[in-house]
């Protein structure tokens, strides 16, 4: 008799928890973020859509004010309503507000004058709760991510961020959840592209 699949609501209550439990949060997304400079699709990208961290997540805004110094298109989403990310192209941090779930988030009154096609990007750089090192991927279940990933370009390379905790086994996939191609652990970089 083989054991049943944990099912998405099983795995993200076990991975969160592990993640919600680090006590170097800090000094850990630190080191993913040094890897993620390091890596030569990042620094060959001209526009790279970003996640702005919220709550145990590892914490891109240290990577926000750095990336608008470089001359690279920084492009964030935000939450156009239950379904839809809308993305921004930043230029300034004063452009931002807390917006929904607590998350920085584009000022209401510039969303349309800065918004930005999906089709754009060069580097979408996405969140998680767990990962496999096939490159899927599995989210809080709300689907804005998915829907997302399912409007990039076809060029733009899909890379996420995790702690080595989130890294799981394997992730239960229907037929519309669509991979990372690389995934930038505080341990490791994983081309999951390359995994069986």
């Amino acid at each position: 008799m083989t054991e049943a699949t944990p099912s998405k609501q099983t795995l993200r209550q076990t991975y969160l928890a592990a993640r919600n439990a680090l006590s170097d949060r800090p000094h850990r997304s630190q080191q993913i973020l040094q890897r993620l400079w390091d890596w030569e699709p990042f620094l060959h990208a001209e526009t790279i859509l970003c996640y702005v961290a919220a709550r145990s997540e590892v914490d891109t805004r240290p990577l926000l004010p750095e990336l608008l110094t470089t001359g690279k298109r920084l492009i964030i989403p935000y939450c156009i309503d239950d379904q839809q990310l809308g993305l921004f192209h930043l230029t300034d941090l004063s452009e931002t507000e807390l917006g929904r779930f607590g998350i920085l988030e584009p000022r209401a009154e510039l969303r349309d004058s800065h918004a930005l096609s999906p089709e754009v990007v060069d580097l979408a750089i996405l969140p998680g709760v767990a990962f496999d090192a096939s490159g899927n991927r599995l989210g809080h279940g709300k689907g804005y991510f998915d829907r997302l990933l399912a409007q990039l370009g076809p060029e733009t390379k899909k890379c996420a961020l995790a702690f080595e905790c989130q890294i799981a086994a394997e992730i239960p996939t229907e037929a519309h959840d669509l991979p990372i191609d690389t995934l930038i652990t505080e341990d490791r970089l994983i081309d999951c592209r390359r995994s069986p």
